[in-house]
């Protein structure tokens, strides 16, 4: 018990939590791309809920997926194989804007062929989270776990999808639609950007591709640039990036 009366193991469960919301609105407001603020809370999805894998995903202007943070390569595969097989929990999360889950993955169930292959990864439920804003939903957190997910594991969940949708408006809830749309446009640009710069990397020094975007961050880390800004140098084989020339072999 501390001074406050608050059972220690119970403020080691909550400090965690706190820190990551208040990591998540300091980036928001400093600045941050949305793609650098969604990556590292597919991360920290990981390590405060029994998630084992996590990926976010938004609704592009045209209406479409796009994966746009992943904690690891099997929740990127599993998240484009969804929106390459037109079904999966996240496409009915943001059709009908509640949370979808499935605790069987059976191969009758709603989803068989992204079941199957979710299964083949080793997962036994999978949980999508709508990211919404002004009772419009703009995209989906996807948990994929080893066993169910509880009520209040589901609410924590969504508070940090809710994070996901702070960042990506930047802190500023009452933007309008193209602004919104706008911002969606920009953040998959990023993407793009650091999902090539991550396979030159690799290929650079024959590594994974977790290993490649673990450099790209520390590299951004070092350096004080921007993760896309670094990314995008590293592509362009900019030499005026500081954090673009640490990664020359």
């Amino acid at each position: 018990m501390n001074d406050a009366g608050v059972p220690e193991s119970v403020q080691h469960e909550v400090d965690p939590l706190a820190s990551t919301f208040i990591d998540l609105a300091r980036a928001a407001t400093s600045g941050a791309s949305a793609i650098e603020i969604f990556v590292q809370l597919a991360e920290r999805c990981t390590e405060l809920l029994p998630i084992d894998a996590c990926g976010l995903l938004l609704v592009d202007h045209l209406g479409r997926l796009e994966v746009v943070g992943a904690s690891d390569s099997a929740a990127r595969l599993l998240d484009l194989f969804q929106i390459q097989a037109a079904e999966g929990p996240c496409l009915d999360c943001c059709r009908t804007g509640a949370v979808v889950r499935d605790d069987e993955l059976a191969p009758d169930g709603p989803w068989p062929r992204f079941a199957e292959a979710t299964r083949a990864h080793g997962f036994a439920s999978v949980v999508a989270v709508p990211l919404r804003a002004r009772g419009t939903t703009l995209g989906a957190l996807n948990a994929f776990c080893s066993a169910p997910l509880d009520a209040h594991q589901i609410e924590v969940a969504q508070a940090l999808a809710d994070a996901a949708t702070v960042a990506l408006l930047q802190a500023d809830p009452d933007l309008d639609a193209s602004v919104v749309a706008r911002r969606i446009v920009e953040t998959v640009e990023s993407r793009n950007a650091v999902e090539q710069a991550i396979g030159v990397l690799a290929v650079r020094f024959e590594c994974s591709a977790s290993e490649a975007l673990g450099r790209l961050r520390e590299a951004a880390r070092q350096s004080g640039e921007s993760l896309v800004s670094i990314a995008r140098a590293v592509v362009e084989r900019d030499s005026a990036s500081p954090g673009a020339g640490s990664l020359r072999p």
